[in-house]
């Protein structure tokens, strides 16, 4: 079988430069590394990676402590499947590891006190290969000596020092100064991408690898950088309520010549401003569908009896809320109902502009928490509220999912 490999220890540094990888890659087209925090090393989907990491916990600072980190196969999992038939006949993960101490990475038990192997899979998919490896883990891990698996954007270590170590002085390389291991400058921006990524630390970890020096400075930074990230997801968070107003509309019905019934907008601090349109006021609002009497339940009557005249509530949106950026969760049909009321008021419809909750939503989820989704949340909050589908209480119930959502997304971490 054709295998691919790369060998790494602390005399190559370059594996991990960008250019390396770029060489190593330049002729596999549709493949290639990618940095990825919490994977340290990840291939494009649909690929395995095997190797082995050791790290010798015996050495003390002020001398950094040795770290390898192996890439010794990568593989298709069409591939890794015939690897394991082929090499590894038991098919087990004691074997996978005996496999690689008997290979050229027996240099790890040499020049290390400790040594273990990993196993990475990078599709997002869940495949049976991948289930069966992975329950392979979780069953060998008291068996073997170090697993260290690494993929889907988690970290699952037996020995967590082992990638706090190769963090500290591998991927992220800081330089020891004078002072010891504290570079505040490289910590801070470590720090900041590791608490940014809701990805877990644990200073028990890092203790192998310091002093008590080194870990009050490291621990002193780290409350520093999580206070500031804190305050700029606060910030973040006052920003995406500022100037912001919801609009909604209830309608004859969804045709073509429907109009608006009633409207209702608001900006979240102050109260919903609703109104009932009349519409004998207009020539041509003659549309009436039975059926969206069943959701917004309002009859024709009581329009004509209490609705105020178009034009006038018009002429207050124009007032009001020309200029001002407003939101919809439904903007294809409010944008519809919007335009008819203005173009028959006698008003350019450009002069307010409806754009899309959802998208507004979504960026805010993916700049602060992008491993949540807009409809797990949407699912989570309709659950526990009604809807109640007339204009004023619909833009009050979506200004409570948006604060839902904001408290959500800019909580979620440490």
């Amino acid at each position: 079988m054709n295998k691919k490999y790369i060998q790494y220890d602390d005399e190559q540094d370059e594996l991990f430069e960008d250019e390396l990888f770029h060489d190593y890659h330049r002729n596999r087209p549709g493949s290639g590394f990618n940095h990825v925090i919490g994977d340290v090393v990840k291939v494009y989907p649909n690929a395995v990676l095997v190797g082995a990491i050791a790290a010798s916990k015996y050495i003390r600072p002020p001398i950094r402590p040795r770290v390898t980190y192996d890439v010794d196969i990568l593989l298709s999992e069409t591939d890794f499947e015939a690897f394991l038939a082929d090499d590894l006949p038991e098919n087990s993960l004691k074997n996978l590891e005996k496999y690689f101490t008997d290979s050229d990475t027996a240099r790890h038990s040499q020049m290390h006190k400790s040594t273990g192997i990993y196993v990475d899979f990078l599709s997002t998919e869940s495949t049976p290969l991948k289930k069966r490896l992975i329950r392979q883990i979780l069953e060998n891990r008291k068996k073997t000596t170090n697993i260290l698996r690494l993929g889907d954007s988690k970290i699952d270590i037996v020995k967590p020092e082992y990638l706090i170590a190769l963090k500290l002085n591998r991927y992220y390389k800081i330089p020891r100064t004078e002072k010891g291991l504290c570079d505040r400058l490289d910590i801070t921006k470590i720090l900041k991408t590791l608490i940014s990524n809701s990805i877990s630390f644990s200073f028990s970890g890092v203790r192998e690898f310091m002093n008590k020096q080194e870990i009050t400075c490291f621990k002193k930074i780290y409350d520093d950088v999580k206070f500031e990230i804190n305050a700029e997801k606060k910030l973040q968070k006052d920003l995406y309520r500022q100037s912001m107003y919801i609009i909604d509309f209830e309608a004859s019905g969804l045709g073509k010549e429907s109009y608006p019934i009633e409207v209702a907008w608001g900006d979240g601090r102050h109260p919903v401003t609703s109104f009932l349109l009349n519409p004998e006021s207009m020539n041509g609002w003659t549309d009436w569908d039975p059926r969206s009497l069943e959701f917004h339940g309002i009859p024709r009557d009581k329009l004509i009896k209490k609705g105020e005249d178009p034009k006038r509530i018009a002429e207050i949106m124009v007032k009001e809320l020309a200029g001002k950026t407003l939101y919809s969760d439904e903007p294809r049909y409010d944008n519809m109902w919007k335009d008819r009321l203005l173009i028959d008021s006698g008003y350019d419809p450009r002069l307010i502009r409806i754009k899309n909750l959802k998208y507004f939503l979504n960026k805010m989820i993916k700049a602060t928490s992008p491993k949540m989704k807009f409809t797990d949340l949407l699912e989570e909050f309709s659950a526990k509220t009604q809807i109640p589908h007339r204009a004023g209480p619909d833009v009050s119930w979506l200004f409570e999912f948006v604060d839902f959502v904001r408290n959500t997304v800019f909580d979620f971490g440490p």
